[in-house]
């Protein structure tokens, strides 16, 4: 059975999209690179801040608190720190709180809940795909620094 055969145009909310999520190959790939590409951009902002002589980070560091020690040394430009805070953000997002969205136990905000169709299972394929994508951009961006 294809992919497009799976899905059928109906509509799928809550938990039962969730469970669309889950059980997408596809979906789970992708967000397996978003993870991917998001410790390389975390491994990345390490070595420029080590590159910089800056050693205010440790192991458990998160990529927020990575951005934000690289600002406070006025090591990223207010352009690249928009840039990572909002991808850092999404990545939080579509990593910790889309069971927390299906569930209702947060508001719609980044990605949608209301009126999907069991077919909405490849926009959010797209929407980790650009995550990835975004996140290895900005690996390269800091790599360069």
């Amino acid at each position: 059975m294809g992919i497009k055969s799976m899905y059928k145009g109906v509509q799928a909310e809550g938990i039962e999209f969730f469970n669309l999520l889950f059980e997408s190959e596809e979906f789970s790939a992708e967000l397996g690179r978003v993870a991917l590409a998001a410790g390389r951009l975390e491994a990345e902002m390490i070595l420029f801040l080590s590159r910089n002589g800056i050693k205010e980070y440790n192991s458990r560091s998160t990529l927020g608190q990575l951005i934000k020690i690289g600002k406070k040394h006025n090591l990223i430009d207010k352009n690249l720190a928009v840039a990572l805070e909002e991808t850092c953000k999404q990545r939080n997002y579509i990593t910790h709180n889309i069971y927390a969205l299906f569930s209702e136990l947060i508001e719609e905000t980044m990605l949608e809940r209301s009126n999907l169709l069991d077919s909405d299972v490849h926009s959010y394929i797209d929407r980790a795909w650009q995550l990835r994508d975004n996140l290895t951009g900005l690996a390269n961006i800091i790599r360069e620094k």
